[in-house]
């Protein structure tokens, strides 16, 4: 028998004293960030901005104040410029952006909203962190179709064991029909702990549950109650239990059975055939199963290509010391978005590269904080044979950095965006590797004469496709007209390289020269005009995405010439073109069903980004 009097003592008590109340804040600082469309050296749509109150939520439109991300729908990974991707079979809900956001004071999380107030549904994740690499899951979903319209979005989080002023949001942009964009995040916790607080309101419960049985004069089995605090203990654990990569940081204890089953009669390729279907979590732990299993799941043959990122939140100096020994033949690699938080320096790292490296030919950094001028020269030195390097939002990369990757005379793709390349080192290495095929400048604000990198890829680089030169603003007609000279050209982004608004002869150039091009970005290029436009209907007949947003010159008539005559045409941005009016672009999308047709929206009396620039 139960002593109820214990239950209903309980009822009785406080939690540790204290009143717990929510309390509301909203962002004080952004952290960090995978991508931005706006530019580091201005406000307009960049992270920024997702700082403080909402400044125009309940509006619904296209507002320079709110955070926006570089890429929406399906459109950049149907473009030439997408990179192949490793490790396919890692499950589930992939995210393409974060945004890594700080509140002046920690608290257990009771609610987090998300003020959308453009194209919302991208939100597929979020995060909870203690600023020292450990992080828990308040929140995961799919991609939503909402609709257009504001809203805050608050979905029902989990109870986490920290206090915590950190979360991470993640994006999934597949499901957007046009830029998504954030005007604020808010945060609502308690200093008590929402778990704790919880139990105490369970046991309350059970005492009001114990005083009405008392009271009814009903004998209850103590094994009862037993069970029931035992099943709401299980419960307590079971919310908090949280296992993606435990299995590659702790001690591998190998099962006690000596076989397999029915896989003892396989021999081992048809095994590893089967193992190599796996994710990486799943093959981690299926060398716990028994010496056999841990003998082929180790195998080197199952981990030449290891995509990391899906796991960042697990991964530390720990993971690469367990794959070492697996990597002997590793050829591709993504550990973007690991390792921060001082959960890899870069001397672990080094370490990495020097024992794995030899053969590695992909290797993916993208929004690694720790990557320096060291980690970068061992890659130089160790990785002979790199054909792909991403180095997105590393920041810590100076000129003797960069310099190093000259050695390396294999390159097929660079993606630099939002770094600190300077023109001489970049020249270096372009000469150096003629079968370069894309390279993405994105955002490179140190680069202060993109004509000379323009021309020293028309010089030295004619197997490349794709070209990324977006909001590189000293980029001239003589850079583009260089770029003419790259017949093999499919992609090329000018957005807002403002140097080139007035373009002279140089779009001729493009059109005649690069006769293969499926994606042309000129956004904001406001000296464009119909005849700079008319020489790709003539020449480029493979156009399928074309950007025009905020080229205010151009006429209706050119934009229905460019609709009849582009048979391939997929993606048609027109939006902030002044001569343009929202009817006609209706009736556009009735004649043309197989083109999406972009046309940004703002509330009245909103003044457009691109009136004064």
């Amino acid at each position: 028998m139960v002593d109820v009097d214990i239950w209903e003592e309980c009822a009785l008590r406080t939690f540790d004293g204290e009143e717990c109340t929510g309390f509301p804040q909203y962002v004080n600082e952004v952290i960090d960030f995978s991508s931005q469309y706006g530019s580091d050296i201005s406000i307009s749509y960049t992270a920024y901005n997702i700082t403080g109150k909402p400044s125009k939520y309940p509006d619904y439109g296209d507002f320079p104040q709110a955070f926006v991300m570089r890429t929406y729908g399906k459109w950049w990974y149907d473009a030439p410029s997408r990179p192949e991707p490793i490790m396919t079979q890692n499950f589930g809900i992939q995210s393409q952006d974060y945004i890594d956001v700080s509140f002046e004071q920690k608290v257990y999380p009771e609610q987090v909203t998300l003020y959308e107030t453009y194209n919302p549904g991208s939100v597929v994740r979020i995060w909870a962190g203690d600023g020292s690499g450990k992080w828990k899951l308040l929140w995961e979903g799919e991609p939503q179709l909402v609709g257009h319209g504001s809203r805050k979005f608050s979905p029902v989080i989990n109870q986490i064991d920290f206090m915590t002023n950190l979360l991470r949001v993640e994006f999934n942009h597949s499901k957007l029909d046009y830029y998504t964009e954030l005007d604020a995040i808010l945060l609502v916790g308690s200093h008590c702990n929402n778990a704790a607080k919880a139990s105490n309101n369970i046991q309350k419960d059970l005492c009001k549950i114990a005083s009405q049985i008392k009271a009814l004069n009903i004998d209850v089995v103590s094994d009862y109650m037993d069970m029931t605090t035992t099943l709401y203990s299980l419960t307590s654990l079971a919310q908090q239990y949280s296992s993606m990569l435990d299995d590659i940081n702790q001690e591998i204890e190998l099962s006690s059975r000596t076989t397999s089953g029915p896989f003892d009669s396989l021999p081992d390729e048809t095994v590893l055939r089967i193992l190599s279907n796996l994710d990486l979590v799943s093959l981690c732990r299926c060398t716990k199963v028994n010496k056999h299993f841990y003998r082929l799941a180790s195998d080197a043959m199952l981990h030449t290509a290891i995509n990391l990122k899906p796991y960042w939140h697990s991964v530390n100096y720990k993971t690469l010391e367990y794959l070492s020994p697996r990597c002997k033949y590793l050829q591709k690699i993504d550990l973007s978005w690991c390792g921060n938080y001082g959960q890899i320096s870069p001397m672990q790292f080094i370490s990495f590269i020097e024992k794995c490296g030899k053969q590695i030919n992909n290797l993916r950094l993208d929004c690694c904080k720790f990557i320096n001028d060291d980690c970068v020269k061992q890659i130089a030195v160790s990785c002979r044979n790199l054909k792909e390097l991403s180095i997105r939002n590393c920041l810590k990369i100076s000129r003797e950095g960069f310099e190093s990757l000259a050695s390396i005379s294999t390159f097929q793709r660079l993606d630099f965006y939002r770094t600190g390349i300077e023109a001489d080192p970049l020249v270096k290495l372009l000469e150096q590797n003629p079968n370069l095929q894309h390279i993405n400048l994105g955002s490179c604000v140190s680069l202060s004469s993109m004509d000379t990198v323009a021309q020293c890829l028309g010089a030295h680089n004619h197997e490349l496709v794709s070209v990324d030169f977006w909001k590189t603003y000293s980029l001239t007609p003589l850079g583009v007209k260089a770029l003419a000279n790259c017949s093999k050209l499919e992609e090329v982004d000018l957005g807002w390289c403002l140097g080139v608004s007035i373009p002279g002869e140089c779009m001729m150039a493009l059109a005649t020269g690069c006769r293969k091009l499926r994606k042309l970005f000129l956004a904001a290029l406001r000296g464009i005009t119909d005849r700079d436009l008319a020489p790709f209907m003539e020449n480029c007949p493979h156009l399928q995405q074309v950007d025009l947003l905020g080229v205010r010159s151009i006429t209706p008539f050119l934009c229905l010439r460019f609709l009849e005559t582009m048979k391939e045409l997929q993606l048609f941005d027109i939006s902030f073109c002044d001569q343009i009016q929202d009817e006609v672009v209706q009736e556009w999308r009735r004649c043309f069903p197989k083109v999406s047709i972009k046309r940004s929206s703002q509330s009245d009396g909103i003044p457009s980004p691109f009136q004064h620039y």
